[in-house]
């Protein structure tokens, strides 16, 4: 057990590391507009991803667990839904933000592969490779990082359509395993499969999924449809280290909650509480001191006539709202009932439709644009905390009522 735990969490910290040190490396490589235009793209595929999936990885983990390995019906089936889903996704793309023909084909096949990925490392966790099963989750962004640097090391001019490519690349790799199921699964019994089921199974945790993916993102999402990708560029550059840093943090610490609270086990909210009291104050007061300098080093002076003490402040403090959401979107995903899980869904609509509204009324504003982004996004964080805060509060009331019946009964 603890070995799983380990190989599986040591791969998801490597991913995290490439995924930042490819930030970087296209941040020095490519130009401001482009570098946004890369923020998007790396948004869009991970949300693209994780729609395509449909919540299959998660129906499949509960209807084979007991069973054999699915047929080929089955597999072909998933595959369908991959691609459908892909269709209607990067259609809706190309009405909101115009990609070009090509574009939107690396995009198509890179949302199927991603997703195909996934499904994989579902298949291998049942099987009880979870290392394996993290690797086909994760392991595209260290393929990235590898293609990246050597295409860095040739001295090939990056364009943001390498990008695509790259993407598409990497992500194929892992997918293409997938294929061996394919060809093995014509031996398995033919056994019926309740497919209307399967397909309704996941969809509540789909649906969660993909909208705390884009209200995670929304900031990404929305500034090139009201600003231009070279904002995005300026906006995604300085803050990338201060909200990408405590983000891993937050997710860190919820990779390690997670299981334990589905389990049953009780967390210290207190004493987790005191710590990330701790950690943010000593996180603000360096990035204070050393942010503007980190800016400057990290992307070797690029956004120097743009970044400043007081945008650093505003983004770490951003970085520490996303640690404590991350860490309530754990808590409420491991013990929230559908009722909850639907109220924190809710949550998650109205918020990205007031980040939206709010960046749109920033046009017709005469304040500095990325401190106007910036404001709108704490103020969203800050109310969507403190309704899933309310949510919260209601599961934990649910759960001592429980306590008490059953200490009534005893």
């Amino acid at each position: 057990m603890l070995r799983n735990v380990s190989s599986t969490l040591f791969i998801m910290v490597l991913s995290m590391l490439a995924s930042f040190a490819v930030t970087i490396l296209l941040g020095r490589a490519l130009s401001i507009s482009d570098f946004g235009e890369y923020a998007l793209l790396r948004q869009v595929v991970l949300i693209g991803i994780t729609i395509a999936i449909f919540g299959l990885d998660f129906s499949y983990t509960k209807i084979f667990a007991l069973k054999t390995d699915a047929n080929r019906k089955t597999h072909l089936l998933t595959l369908l839904f991959f691609a459908l889903l892909s269709i209607i996704y990067v259609t809706i793309l190309k009405f909101i933000y115009d990609f070009h023909r090509d574009k939107l084909f690396y995009l198509f096949f890179s949302t199927v592969f991603g997703a195909t990925g996934l499904f994989v490392a579902a298949i291998q966790r049942l099987k009880g490779r979870f290392l394996l099963a993290q690797i086909f989750a994760g392991g595209w962004k260290i393929a990235l990082l590898v293609v990246v640097l050597i295409a860095l090391y040739l001295e090939s001019p990056l364009r943001i359509i390498s990008i695509y490519q790259f993407m598409l690349l990497s992500l194929f790799i892992y997918s293409s395993y997938y294929i061996k199921f394919l060809f093995q699964s014509y031996q398995k019994s033919d056994e019926e499969i309740d497919y209307r089921h399967y397909l309704k199974l996941g969809m509540v945790f789909w649906i969660i999924n993909s909208t705390g993916l884009i209200s995670g993102g929304i900031d990404k999402l929305v500034i090139p449809v009201f600003y231009d990708r070279d904002i995005l560029g300026i906006f995604a550059g300085i803050s990338f280290i201060f909200t990408t840093s405590m983000t891993m943090v937050g997710s860190a610490i919820g990779y390690v909650i997670f299981p334990k609270i589905s389990a049953g086990q009780k967390i210290n909210i207190r004493k987790l509480s005191l710590y990330l009291s701790i950690l943010i104050s000593a996180t603000f007061i360096l990035f204070y001191f050393t942010g503007v300098q980190l800016v400057n080093i990290v992307f070797q002076l690029k956004f120097e006539a743009y970044v400043s003490p007081f945008l650093i402040f505003l983004f770490t403090l951003i970085g520490a709202l996303q640690i404590v959401h991350t860490i309530l979107h754990f808590i409420i995903s491991a013990r929230g009932s559908n009722k909850e899980l639907i109220s924190y869904w809710v949550i998650m609509l109205i918020y990205i439709l007031f980040f939206v509204l709010a960046l749109y009324l920033g046009k017709f504003i005469s304040i500095p644009i990325l401190v106007y982004i910036s404001e709108v996004l704490i103020l969203t964080q800050i109310l969507k905390i403190s309704s899933i805060l309310a949510v919260f509060k209601n599961l934990l009331r649910e759960d001592r009522e429980i306590i008490n019946k059953l200490s009534t009964t005893q």
